[in-house]
């Protein structure tokens, strides 16, 4: 999975230094076809949470409400 920190490297490479796919794979480490689907803009990684989860504070919620 990749980062969002290496997600915006592999396009930058890319884009601004004009470095090639088989450059950007081998200094990353990723497979090209991966290089291939973050520069076709196919990142689907992150999503909004629905909500959220309270483990500690569950049993805590009703009694002090916000």
């Amino acid at each position: 999975m990749l980062t969002v920190d290496q997600y915006s490297y592999i396009r930058t490479a890319h884009r601004v230094y004009g470095k090639a796919i088989k450059q950007i794979a081998r200094e990353t480490g990723h497979s090209k076809n991966t290089v291939k689907k973050v520069l076709r803009g196919e990142y689907s990684g992150y999503k909004p949470r629905i909500g959220q989860a309270y483990p500690v504070l569950a049993p805590y919620i009703q009694t002090f409400p916000v």
